[in-house]
């Protein structure tokens, strides 16, 4: 990672945040912002080529996703997301599963080459959602609250789920060229588990002996917080388990116990969210200049057919099945739908574990994902400014509007 490199990154963020306020609104979103800035800086010569994995950047790409991870993961128990779990439990629950199983039948009959488990990796890998690639269709307050909710606890803690199948799925595949099957439960799974459990209960135990004695304050919980999070995808990763796990089970733990004792008024994610919006920005444009940039070649009639039907009917459909019985609106399915955006935990896990694993299939899987997420990028950012307001407007004529804001089992 050179000094090109960083003061680049540096000089899009400042200019960025020049202009973010102005841009909230429109259908150039921030994802749409730092994909460009990322193809001009490679497109000029600014950014030299490199392989991310074998780079710094990759290192970036998983402290990125490890913080992320962590802090969707601590608010799983905090008060205000346990409102209304309904939708996101159909979501998680019945949409997630089936939207991998059906992207795994259309990768295998697109992609015959990569056979059934390189589908399933690509179907999991393009499962998780990114509400920031629509950042307008969770922040409109003119959208019910409830489909917001759905649609934002969705997205923070798919990427948790997902994460062990495509380990488990890579692990099938490295296991044909010799590799005990036994060591991802063993080691991948079971030491990032009892790492994250301890470091993360452990962290929010301390964190609260030393606020009942004054001893810290907001600023330094935040930071405290951040390191926890960090620390414990290093702790686990270097002793052979997965720092993402780890890093997941940590955020759910440490959640867990300051919420229980009623800390959750002291404990602010803040800093860590904001940390990862840094971080998020930054893998979008490295997302532009490392992987799509030199995979061009990537747009075949193949991988676009598939990314089409990933962001449509792969994702519309098992959403409409997992709310049978809610009575919902065909308006607010097409909204939950739709807007299923797939961004950064996509472009991580394709670019650091499928890379590094070496697989036989890694082109084809890279090519469909490269695809799928630069649609996502650019279809979600410019429809979800317009699609929130024409949802609201629709909803706000409704007489029987507010039925559909009750919990429904």
């Amino acid at each position: 990672m050179g000094v090109g490199f960083v003061v680049y990154v540096t000089a899009a963020l400042f200019l960025y945040a020049l202009v973010s306020k102005r841009l909230a609104s429109s259908p150039i979103s921030g994802p749409i912002v730092f994909v460009t800035l990322g193809l001009v800086g490679y497109a000029s010569g600014i950014l030299s080529p490199i392989a991310v994995v074998e780079s710094p950047i990759a290192t970036l790409l998983e402290f990125t996703l490890a913080l992320l991870l962590f802090t969707d993961a601590s608010k799983l128990h905090l008060r205000s997301w346990e409102a209304d779990m309904a939708l996101p439990t159909r979501l998680l629950g019945i949409g997630m599963p089936l939207t991998i199983a059906l992207g795994t039948v259309a990768a295998y009959l697109v992609f015959p080459s990569v056979g059934i488990i390189g589908a399933a990796i690509i179907a999991t890998i393009l499962a998780p959602t990114d509400a920031a690639l629509g950042f307008a269709v969770v922040a409109n307050p003119r959208v019910p609250i409830r489909i917001r909710e759905a649609l934002g606890i969705e997205s923070g803690l798919n990427d948790g789920i997902a994460l062990p199948i495509l380990l488990f799925l890579i692990t099938l595949a490295v296991a044909e060229r010799g590799v005990p099957l036994w060591n991802f439960f063993i080691e991948g799974i079971g030491i990032a588990v009892l790492v994250g459990l301890a470091v993360g209960i452990g962290a929010a135990f301390a964190i609260r002996f030393a606020v009942e004695r004054s001893w810290i304050e907001g600023q330094w919980i935040r930071i405290g917080t951040v390191a926890v999070a960090l620390g414990t995808y290093v702790v686990a990763d270097h002793l052979g388990g997965s720092g993402f796990i780890a890093a997941y089970v940590a955020g759910i733990g440490f959640g867990r116990i300051i919420d229980r004792f009623g800390s959750s008024s002291v404990y602010s994610a803040e800093l860590g969210e904001d940390l990862g919006t840094v971080l998020s920005m930054t893998s979008f444009l490295i997302f532009g200049a490392y992987l799509l940039a030199p995979n061009l070649a990537a747009f075949t009639a193949a991988t676009v057919f598939y990314a089409v039907m990933s962001l449509t009917a792969v994702r519309m459909i098992p959403v409409a099945v997992s709310m049978i019985g809610t009575h919902l609106a065909a308006p607010t399915l097409t909204y939950l739908g739709w807007f299923g955006p797939r961004g950064l935990a996509s472009i991580i896990f394709v670019g650091v574990l499928v890379e590094k694993a070496g697989l036989e299939q890694s082109k084809l899987v890279v090519s469909a994902v490269i695809v799928t997420v630069t649609f996502s990028v650019l279809l979600h950012g410019v429809t979800a400014p317009w699609g929130a307001n024409k949802y609201a407007a629709w909803y706000s004529r409704q007489s029987e509007a507010p039925a559909e804001d009750e919990s429904v089992g």
